[in-house]
């Protein structure tokens, strides 16, 4: 993920910090100077080859994000693999499909609907994510409504509300700085690479609710993985509010 930004990024460090118990036993990161715990995770592509589960696993991760698809044509060919080892360790996983958007008639819930054909997700995984990167010279009014479109047809075949992925620029810019997408109940992933205790979020701190993951760095090292990896964090400690079957 992170495909379309720009790669200047400054490494933020972990505290690992405790265990708790959820489902299996869950490791507990906090960020400096931040009073509020968070999950450690990563999110992959074909971009980062074969994987050793196992260790990352080892490493502290306990949720993974897999791009599953792009446009209506393109799908990861690392993700059957990669969604088949993770849900065998028992970390939460999910997958994500990079928006292509275009103004032809229908082309949001096409993506849609090729997403979620080949991404196979059941109700033991987590929300899937629509990561918007790409205005493609769509306006503000087409885009916000290309991203609604994608999002209800979604809603409409898994019953859940996806994680919107996005830039605080990308979102002010593209999307007019919306607030409709807090106000509905769709969480943010938020992508700032910063060393900063926290991320800058658009759209008013998300309309009040903050954020939901942070994509904190793309130049992450963690065992299993031979390429720099995307780290993330989920705010908080219970991932199971998060779980398509809890959602619906």
């Amino acid at each position: 993920m992170g495909e379309g930004a720009l790669r200047s990024i400054r490494r933020f460090r972990l505290s690992v910090v405790l265990g708790l118990a959820i489902g299996s036993t869950a490791l507990i990161a906090l960020p400096a100077n931040a009073a509020t715990p968070t999950l450690a995770g990563i999110d992959v592509s074909h971009h980062n080859g074969d994987i050793d589960w196992a260790q990352v696993k080892a490493a502290g991760t306990r949720f993974v994000i897999a791009k599953v698809t792009e446009a209506t044509t393109f799908v990861d060919d690392h993700y059957a693999a990669n969604k088949l080892q993770v849900e065998a360790l028992g970390m939460a996983f999910t997958g994500y499909h990079f928006a292509q958007p275009d103004a032809s008639r229908g082309d949001a819930v096409a993506e849609a609907d090729f997403f979620i054909a080949n991404a196979h997700l059941t109700g033991k995984d987590l929300v899937p994510v629509l990561d918007l990167e790409r205005s493609n010279a769509l306006g503000v009014k087409k885009l916000t409504r290309w991203t609604r479109d994608w999002l209800n047809e979604v809603h409409a075949k898994l019953g859940v509300k996806a994680i919107i992925y996005t830039t605080t620029p990308f979102w002010k810019t593209h999307l007019g700085n919306s607030t409709w997408f807090a106000a509905n109940g769709y969480p943010l992933w938020i992508a700032h690479w910063t060393s900063a205790a926290q991320p800058t979020l658009p759209a008013s701190n998300w309309g009040g609710h903050g954020w939901t993951l942070w994509q904190y760095a793309n130049d992450g090292s963690v065992d299993g993985i031979a390429t720099a990896v995307d780290l993330d964090r989920f705010n908080g400690t219970a991932l199971g509010s998060l779980k398509i079957k809890n959602n619906r």
